[in-house]
Parts: C-alpha cells; sequence; structure tokens
C-alpha cells in the first residue's frame, strides 16, 4: 500500500501591530476575538493585523516612504518587501480597528489605489507613519496546520494612532486589555509568548531601541521552538 505524502503549505506574509496603550503606569494592549465562524483561529483574541496584499507593495510609489527596518530583520526578500509588510500592518490594524497610525499630509496627486483602506488614508490625508513602528519578532505557523502565516510583529504606541476605536466585523469584542490579564482570554501560544516578553520589558519600553536579537516562534516535532535571532 502506498504510503500517502502530506501536501506542504507554504507560509503568506503577515503582519500584526501590538499597541500599547499607557495608563496611569501601567501597560493595555488592543486586542480582538476572532468571530467562531472564522477558519483561522475562531474564537482567539488576536491583535489586530493579517496577510500581505499586492497593493502594499505598490502604495509607497505615491507614499514615498524611506525604511528604517532593515530587511535582515524581518527576513525578506528585499528593502521594498520589508517595506509592504510595515505597509500591510498599518493598513489591517485601521481596517479592523478603526485606527490609523499617520500623520497629516497634504497630496499634490491623486493615486489609483484599489483598495478602500489605502484610499481612506488619501481622503483623509493621512500619510503612513512606518517609522513608528518596532520590530518584536517573526512566527511561522506549523507546518502541520493547512493555514499558514510567517507573521511580522510589530509594536507601536496608541498616542501615535488617530481615528476612533471601532470594529468592521473582522474582530469582535474589541477593547484595551491590561497587559497581565491577556492570559485570561483563549490566547494562541504565540501570542503568549509576545505577551511574556513585553511583560519581561517591565514597561521600560526604550529598551526596544537597544535590541540585538529578536525571536522566531514555531514549532518543531510537535513542540514549541523558539529561536533568538541576532541582527548584528
Amino acid at each position: 500500500m502506498q504510503k500517502k505524502i502530506k501536501s506542504y503549505v507554504a507560509p503568506k506574509d503577515a503582519a500584526t501591530i501590538i499597541i500599547i496603550k499607557l495608563k496611569k503606569k501601567k501597560s493595555y494592549v488592543l486586542m480582538g476575538k476572532r468571530p467562531e465562524s472564522s477558519k483561522f483561529m475562531p474564537g482567539v483574541y488576536v491583535f489586530p493585523g493579517g496577510k500581505l496584499e499586492k497593493e502594499d507593495f505598490l502604495v509607497n510609489e505615491f507614499f514615498k516612504l524611506k525604511n528604517h527596518i532593515t530587511k535582515q530583520k524581518l527576513k525578506t526578500r528585499s528593502d521594498k518587501h520589508t517595506l509592504a509588510l510595515l505597509l500591510a500592518a498599518i493598513r489591517e490594524t485601521s481596517e479592523e480597528t478603526g485606527l490609523y497610525l499617520a500623520e497629516k499630509k497634504s497630496f499634490n496627486q491623486k493615486p489609483n489605489f484599489v483598495n478602500n483602506a489605502w484610499k481612506e488614508y488619501f481622503q483623509k490625508s493621512y500619510k503612513p507613519c512606518t517609522d513608528k513602528l518596532l520590530f518584536f519578532g517573526r512566527a511561522i505557523t506549523p507546518a502541520f496546520l493547512k493555514i499558514r502565516f510567517h507573521a511580522r510583529f510589530f509594536i507601536a504606541f496608541s498616542n501615535d494612532f488617530k481615528g476612533t476605536l471601532k470594529t468592521n466585523g473582522e474582530l469582535e469584542n474589541l477593547e484595551w486589555v491590561l497587559l497581565e490579564n491577556v492570559k485570561n482570554n483563549k490566547i494562541a501560544d504565540v501570542t503568549e509568548f509576545m505577551i511574556n516578553e513585553i511583560i519581561k520589558l517591565e514597561n521600560n519600553f526604550k529598551e526596544l531601541n537597544k535590541k540585538a536579537s529578536f525571536p522566531m516562534f514555531t514549532w518543531k516535532n510537535n513542540k514549541r521552538w523558539i529561536k533568538w535571532e541576532n541582527i548584528y
């Protein structure tokens, strides 16, 4: 009898933002619950984010942003690929939360955007602030799952965002959760790992600029596997 060979599913590029809100010396993070009808992680609390789209590569022809994160950190093919992931994180967050990591900017020309989120940036005269994103780590969905992502995690701070918190339905129960209480909800193992790493900072977020190594979280041989990658 011929042994059935499992098909390999290549992970899709994705990006997510862990938004930190500091209030009365306590840290909160913005999270929402994925609907029970979701194909990927139903009923699980997550940070806003999603997969990289084709237009995330193209919009910088209009915004003309400079890349401040090296491709070595994100393990990308090029600087353009890196910048596209930063923009994907910003776009997905604005779609799911109504919050825009952006600054006011007057544009002299009209772009040819297809994606509605990027159209809103132009209509609101918003220029994405990719320089406000701090890289925090990577994660690759285990090979035994049919839906897989190679996600890059970024940190940003709530006071750098514009807009009013609202959901488009992709995330339910969208709210600010006290950092220490995140693990009271149903969360993925990678979310738990990232939260633990943030707790270790003890609200000293200036240390992020000094980090010389970043985690890559995945599974190997049916066990959690974490590799710390040096960038220098």
